[in-house]
């Protein structure tokens, strides 16, 4: 019975908003899984069986709701070096993404997928300016009417001739296409602009008989599932690039995961939502499909349009199966020179302008981090910049402990003290009222402690943060504590602090972190007697007890 309960729990208890968010989420997928197969030379079809494999499979087995999942950047990218070093190969790229699948799934039974909450801001953030960039750098010739480069290198080579031999056609429908990619939210955020600009540019290049790169002919139907054909002396290069795409697929799609979990106020399933991307990763690399990982853009689509549970995200490859068996002569028409403007749209999107903007003002040592990591992203190796990003972020914080001084002589509150300060507080307030105390350096490997607080203290009217034994912050603790004031205002919670030092006033500024710091104290009797004035000034009654009390 719970079974049964939980199944339509999971899958129909919101089967119209699914319906409305699975097809918003397609359309803003088709464009994009399209422009990815080009991309990564393994042709427009392939971009289209990752999605649909991907997409509804990953949506069916996976554990985070309203995910919608599918080719990627970081994916695409991976994919397209594949390409690169084993030409005419292709049975090698697909074998590497079964492996990758099968990787997944030994990494979500293995517990691997909780690691994600331990990875440093900086990391991330130069990992996706990286990916970013890339993607950017591949496209500049494509929008100009010429033979994409699968790598960042042979792409800037390139740059110095595509002046003289770009094709005018294709200039103008690429321009085309920016311009209405940027310009249609200006009007409206509710049309899809990627597809507007892919139908339009198809149109008018059709219209004026424009003599330009085109997709060319996409099969109608589905390849039948199957093992590529590889010798024995290739299984080290596929399980290394099975690997690879491992790593980076389920980084990806755990990214996308705790964003969602931030919009839906819900907690996902890491190691759940490793295995469901394993399954659809297996299956996309059967069908010779291309690689993919759970998409944000997509995934606040279908959010955002009413998709709640997993339901929505299988609905959402169906629809792109529907395309593929419908739609295909339509979409061999569609300008080449339009999809790289889509794909040049994407790559400035996942670059983190947030903290480029904030360089200046950002701690040194992240800042380092990050560009160490963006560097490495981009002219070495994808998963060797994670790797090695996490050590230095690591040893750069153990070396920013050992040179500070945080020994101190104060007098300790015992339970006996806090019931005598907080005695003049109404009953029912204290039972809704929390101190939580934070010990040591809140920094990246303590930012998964803080967000699971957020659920323990979720009918709290009062937290108060105690940051008294708190000697620095780093840029992943700034975010989390960001995060967590956001959710806890959200539900109607009012935050106080209580001993802030400078230093840590300093770092969240340098972050550019927005915490409201306006009910600050230097001593916790001050925030005790603050919460006093505003019950005089709001009374409050308490609808139930709380095992946690001041």
């Amino acid at each position: 019975m719970q079974l049964k309960c939980n199944f339509k729990e999971r899958f129909f208890k919101n089967p119209l908003g699914d319906l409305t968010g699975g097809l918003m989420a397609a359309i803003v997928a088709l464009p994009l899984c399209l422009a990815f197969g080009v991309a990564s030379g393994l042709g427009a079809a392939s971009g289209l069986y990752g999605a649909i494999a991907l997409g509804v499979l990953a949506a069916l087995f996976g554990g985070t709701a309203g995910q919608c999942s599918g080719p990627t950047g970081p994916m695409t990218v991976v994919a397209a070096a594949l390409v690169s070093t084993n030409p005419n190969r292709p049975e090698l790229v697909f074998a590497s993404v079964i492996a990758a699948g099968a990787i997944q799934i030994a990494m979500g039974y293995a517990k691997a997928g909780q690691l994600i909450g331990y990875m440093p801001y900086p990391v991330i953030s130069g990992f996706m300016t990286g990916i970013g960039a890339i993607i950017i750098s591949i496209e500049i010739a494509p929008l100009f009417g010429l033979p994409s480069s699968g790598n960042v290198l042979s792409a800037l080579q390139s740059i110095t001739y595509v002046p003289s031999h770009a094709n005018l056609h294709a200039v103008l429908i690429g321009t085309l296409s920016i311009a209405i990619i940027y310009l249609l939210p200006l009007i409206s955020r509710r049309i899809p602009a990627s597809l507007v600009a892919l139908a339009m540019a198809t149109w008018i290049s059709l219209a004026f008989k424009m003599d330009l790169p085109r997709i060319g002919e996409i099969p109608s139907t589905l390849p039948v599932p199957g093992f590529p054909s590889i010798n024995i002396t290739d299984l080290h290069l596929v399980l290394q690039n099975g690997l690879t795409l491992a790593v980076l697929g389920s980084i990806d799609s755990l990214l996308t995961s705790l964003v969602l979990d931030k919009v839906n106020k819900g907690r996902h399933n890491s190691d759940q939502e490793l295995i469901g991307q394993g399954i659809g990763n297996m299956a996309a690399g059967m069908i010779s499909g291309l690689p993919g990982a759970g998409a944000t853009m997509r995934s606040m689509v279908n959010v955002k349009s009413g998709g709640t549970t997993a339901l929505s995200g299988a609905i959402h490859g169906l629809i792109l199966l529907a395309v593929l068996l419908c739609m295909t002569k339509i979409a061999a028409l569609i300008p080449l020179s339009s999809l790289a403007a889509i794909l040049f749209s994407v790559g400035l999107s996942i670059m983190d302008w947030r903290i480029l903007r904030g360089l200046r003002t950002t701690p040194r040592s992240d800042t380092f981090v990050m560009c160490v990591v963006l560097v490495l992203t981009i002219f070495v190796d994808l998963i060797v910049a994670v790797l090695a990003g996490v050590a230095l972020a690591s040893v750069l914080f153990v070396r920013q402990l050992a040179d500070s001084k945080f020994s101190s002589i104060t007098n300790l509150d015992t339970l006996e003290e806090l019931k005598d300060t907080a005695d003049h507080v109404p009953e029912d307030v204290r039972r809704h009222t929390y101190s939580y105390v934070l010990n040591g350096p809140l920094f990246f490997g303590q930012a998964k402690n803080l967000t699971d607080a957020i659920d323990h203290l979720s009918n709290a009217k009062y937290v108060i943060l105690r940051f008294s034994n708190v000697p620095l912050i780093d840029q992943t603790g700034a975010f989390a504590l960001e995060s967590a004031i956001e959710k806890w205002e959200a539900g109607g919670t009012k935050v106080l602090f209580v001993g802030l030092q400078p230093r840590i006033i300093k770092t969240l500024e340098d972050t550019g972190a927005q915490i409201n710091m306006d009910n600050s104290f230097e001593q916790f009797e001050k925030a005790i007697e603050a919460i006093a004035h505003f019950e005089a000034k709001s009374p409050y009654t308490s609808d139930g007890e709380s095992n946690f009390q001041l």
